[in-house]
């Protein structure tokens, strides 16, 4: 037996479970784009950071050659001023020479070792004994570039580059140096097709040495601390292969850097650009690698829900309304409309309607044949209901003509239990689903009867009557009202006035429980009337097995006996389920 399904378990849907099929399915699919997203990532990440370094590299070519240069031309110059060192003219013009064939030069002289500086390109002396700078340099003799905000001799800022000078015998002899100053390594590159639109333009560009000291800046060396980042030194940056990242500068922009070296361990350029201008050329910086294949995936996902949808379920609900309704004995439904369905559910759908129309006509057939029964049933009701009528009338005859009170009294009797039978076929008769009988109807008609022939105009007797709403097998009605004709009889026969001065007679049938019922039939006896009623049924015996007999029937408990002034016949019987009562249950 297929069970029934769960409202609202949306794990047990079509839907659900083609969406988690397909989902499935496509999850290596989704898998393999998101390794080659990783990959394509790599690869632009890789081609981002070379055109970065590329631009940095192009933006910085004057400043690294103007360096480079200067590099070179100091190593030169310490080489060729050693055999004129003491021919203090030849020297500085020897000095004066070199800054005119390098334009970018704005000093150049010798420092000997205690020293006093006779030989400049100024042609005027200076000290620099005592100083800093040449203890530094005397220290550690070899090639440099220093930093000075404000040189001694241009007062301006410059970048120093020394270079030691030693003698054919290799010995110290002093130290030759020439300034560059930073006015003229400021240039204004205009990168990546950008032009400049914010304080610190497009692109930021400097050098530094080993020691993380900025040598140069593209706008200016005082310019240079505003556009170093915040959280990372650049010394940290010496000696480790070329990198790019993003930090905030101390004006809160956040920017994207490229550093890399020119001379490893001595000279790197740093080129940093806004994040904004970067991300509109990398398209992987704007969501998460996983986005994309994830994107696909649930796309995927929706679209076979779709199209389950659209192929599939629409169709199948509108036949499951269609068979709800039939199932629910709605014959005149309309069928479903299959007619943009896949031919597998339209053969479903024909197969559907065939089904449907041969049930319609078996249950016509099933109907007509019924109905036949009933009017067959009906007839039969009809016939015995008249024969019993008709016993009746010859019993009634035979009262008439006879002269013997005791003959009279039993065949008085005789006739009320043939009336009885017959009220209940009458019953059957009339009754609409000529299956069961109803009680309250039942009961009632035999009351009125009984009434009718028993009562005498001298003796008035009040009734009262209470009869819930229960249906009656036949089998159960026979008894029941034989048990009622019985029991009134005697009740009716044997009822005196109570202390009150009234005859009472009361007649009831309750509902107990679902499956039980109890009919009471009780009147009101005067002084010694009980006995006298116990002593009639005792003294024949007759009416006493009836009673018994009409009860073992019924599967009932009788009881009999005097109660609170009152002669009280009670009978507790279960019911038998009856067709109405099935198709009660049965209902919505």
């Amino acid at each position: 037996m297929i069970p029934n399904a769960v409202p609202g378990r949306v794990l047990g849907r079509l839907g659900f479970r083609l969406m988690a099929a397909f989902g499935i399915a496509l999850m290596p699919l989704a898998l393999l784009s998101y390794s080659q997203a990783q990959k394509f990532e790599t690869e632009s990440q890789a081609r981002w950071e070379s055109a970065l370094f590329g631009e940095t590299l192009l933006a910085a070519a004057e400043q690294i050659d103007a360096i480079s240069r200067a590099r070179g031309v100091v190593a030169a110059a310490a080489i060729t001023v050693v055999p004129i060192i003491d021919k203090l003219d030849d020297c500085i013009q020897f000095m004066q020479t070199l800054i005119k064939a390098e334009s970018k030069l704005s000093f150049a002289g010798f420092i000997p070792l205690d020293g006093n500086m006779t030989c400049a390109s100024t042609g005027k002396p200076y000290s620099f004994a005592g100083s800093k700078e040449l203890a530094e340099i005397e220290a550690d003799p070899q090639a440099m570039m220093t930093v000075n905000p404000k040189g001694p001799i241009s007062g301006e800022s410059v970048l120093i580059f020394s270079h030691p000078v030693r003698t054919s015998g290799g010995e110290l002899a002093g130290f030759i140096a020439i300034s560059m100053p930073h006015r003229l390594l400021q240039t204004r590159p205009i990168s990546l097709g950008v032009r400049p639109k914010d304080r610190l333009a497009p692109l930021a560009l400097m050098t530094f040495d080993g020691e993380g000291t900025v040598l140069s800046a593209a706008y200016g060396i005082e310019t240079a601390e505003a556009r170093l980042p915040v959280h990372r030194r650049l010394a940290e940056f010496v000696g480790k292969e070329p990198s790019t990242f993003r930090d905030e500068v101390p004006s809160g922009e956040t920017r994207t850097f490229a550093i890399m070296a020119i001379v490893p361990g001595t000279l790197y350029v740093l080129g940093s650009w806004p994040s904004a201008i970067i991300a509109n050329f990398s398209f992987v910086n704007f969501l998460p690698l996983w986005v994309f294949p994830l994107a696909m995936w649930l796309a995927s996902m929706l679209v076979a829900f779709l199209a389950a949808e659209h192929q599939v379920l629409r169709h199948v609900r509108s036949l499951r309304r269609s068979i709800i309704d039939f199932a629910s004995g709605n014959r005149r439904a309309d069928p479903p409309d299959l007619s943009t369905a896949p031919n597998e559910l339209r053969d479903v759908g024909v197969a559907y309607e065939r089904m449907t129309a041969s049930v319609v006509r078996d249950e016509a057939v099933l109907e007509d044949s019924i109905y036949q029964k009933e009017v067959l049933l009906r007839e039969v009701h009809h016939r015995v209901k008249n024969n019993l009528q008709l016993i009746a009338s010859i019993m009634n005859l035979q009262i008439r003509k006879s002269v013997n009170p005791e003959a009279r009294s039993l065949l008085r009797g005789l006739h009320e239990r043939v009336m009885s039978l017959a009220t209940v076929h009458r019953e059957l008769y009339q009754t609409s689903g000529l299956v069961d009988v109803r009680a309250d109807e039942l009961l009632e008609s035999i009351v009125s009867q009984v009434l009718r022939m028993g009562a005498r105009p001298d003796h008035p007797v009040e009734t009262k009557t209470a009869f819930d709403d229960i249906r009656l097998t036949p089998d159960q009605a026979v008894p029941l009202s034989l048990i009622l004709t019985e029991a009134l009889t005697n009740a009716l026969k044997h009822a005196s006035p109570s202390a009150s001065g009234k005859t009472n007679l009361s007649v009831t049938l309750r509902r107990t429980s679902p499956g039980h019922a109890v009919m009471e039939i009780s009147n009101s006896a005067g002084t010694g009337a009980p006995s006298a009623l116990l002593s009639n049924m005792e003294s024949t015996g007759l009416g006493q097995q009836l009673l018994i007999a009409f009860a073992s029937q019924l599967m009932g408990k009788l009881t009999v006996g005097p109660e609170n002034g009152s002669y009280v016949v009670r009978l507790d019987f279960p019911l038998v389920p009856t067709k109405s009562d099935a198709e009660g249950d049965s209902g919505p």
